[in-house]
């Protein structure tokens, strides 16, 4: 018996509809395969509409982040901005000057978290709220103001 659960019909809508965004994003067959923990025949077949049968917990994770990645890349930005997102070097922290996707397929799962991470602090107008961010600004030159009458 397998330990992979059935692929829920949720999981298979959303790889239905993250298909077609990762490649106008222009993530490669391997890069998308990488991203999402498939093999790159599983992924040709998924492309084809014909969709797995079961995905691993993992699997399922990685979808989930992956499609909410997405989602707040369109919410934080134009479609334009968004679909270059992956590819752009990025300075603020945890990329420290990669692309996002080299950062999210070098680290695996914890660097999809982390990214997963950051935006979600992004969408809720904590930009940049990494422990190491914070430390930055801290270190920064505040002035004084009177809160007073």
């Amino acid at each position: 018996m397998s330990d992979e659960p059935p692929a829920s019909p949720l999981s298979l809508a959303t790889l239905s509809l993250l298909l077609p965004l990762l490649v106008a994003f222009g993530l490669t067959p391997s890069q998308q395969a990488r991203l999402l923990g498939l093999s790159v025949s599983a992924l040709r077949r998924a492309h084809s509409r014909r969709l797995p049968a079961s995905l691993s917990w993992a699997q399922q994770d990685r979808l989930r982040l992956s499609a909410e990645i997405v989602a707040a890349l369109f919410t934080l930005y134009s479609d334009q901005t968004a679909s270059k997102w992956f590819h752009r070097p990025n300075r603020r922290p945890p990329f420290h000057g990669q692309p996002p996707l080299s950062f999210i397929l070098d680290g695996g799962q914890p660097a999809l978290l982390a990214t997963h991470r950051l935006l979600t602090g992004d969408l809720s107008g904590q930009f940049s709220a990494s422990p190491e961010a914070r430390a930055q600004a801290n270190t920064l030159p505040q002035s004084d103001f009177d809160l007073g009458e």
